[in-house]
Parts: C-alpha cells; sequence; structure tokens
C-alpha cells in the first residue's frame, strides 16, 4: 500500500479501525503469510483471553467474519493480499509510516487487552506451521 499525505492515511485508519482486522494484520507482520483458520484461531484466542465479561466467542463466527468482512476489507485497502477460494492471506509490503502506525496500535491493542501478546502469537504460530503460514 502506497503512502502519502493525502487520503491513505485516512484508508489505513479505516481499515484497521475494526479490532479483528488489527490482530490479523499484527499476526501477519511476523509471518508474512498465513490461513483463514489460523487467524481465526489467532483471533479466537485473542478474545477469551482479553478482559471483561463477554470474552466467550465462537470460533465459527471469527472465521466467518474474516472471510466474508474483514479480510476483504484489508484487501481492498491494500494491506493484505486474501485468496477467498484457498483460504490463504499474505501481508502487502507496507511503508515506514504504515509500519510505524501498525507498531503503534498493537502496543495499545496489547496494553488495552492485558494480554502477554508475544506468548499468544507466538502459540499461533506454533499452530500455524503446518500450514505454511
Amino acid at each position: 500500500m502506497a503512502f502519502d499525505e493525502g487520503g491513505e492515511i485516512s484508508h489505513l485508519f479505516g481499515a484497521l479501525a475494526q479490532r479483528d482486522r488489527r490482530i490479523a494484520v499484527y499476526y501477519l507482520r511476523e509471518h508474512g503469510s498465513a490461513s483463514l483458520e489460523t487467524l481465526a484461531d489467532l483471533v479466537t484466542g485473542w478474545t477469551e483471553a482479553g478482559p471483561g465479561p463477554d470474552r466467550s466467542v465462537a470460533h465459527d463466527d471469527v472465521r466467518i467474519g474474516l472471510h466474508h468482512v474483514h479480510l476483504p476489507a484489508l484487501d481492498a485497502a491494500g494491506v493484505v493480499e486474501y485468496d477467498p477460494d484457498g483460504g490463504r492471506v499474505a501481508l502487502t509490503e507496507l511503508s515506514a509510516a504504515e509500519a510505524a502506525i501498525l507498531d503503534a496500535s498493537l502496543r495499545a491493542d496489547a496494553t488495552d487487552a492485558a494480554v502477554d501478546l508475544e506468548r499468544l502469537l507466538a502459540a499461533a504460530g506454533d499452530a500455524g506451521a503446518d500450514d505454511g503460514g
């Protein structure tokens, strides 16, 4: 995704406004690509590990939301390349400004969620090792 001082930054913020999208992008920054199933596992785990009384989430609902809403939105924004037929997602090349935005967002999300992000991403990475992502 090309970054400029005009509408691109607003487009990036719009694409990253939803937490499930950000979680997927954080994982893809570490691993480059992943299967839809791996990302659904990660988002489900993050949600269930986070604070608040409503931490239960159905894995199938997360997978369906990623497939039909969140990954297509990230693809349209140029953040990822999503192959809905193959169920594969790959991060596109990010500019330095985009990477800085994601880094700041990651720190804020990890702090707000009070989760051990390194442990969660590592666990998801181990689970995703079999899918090539």
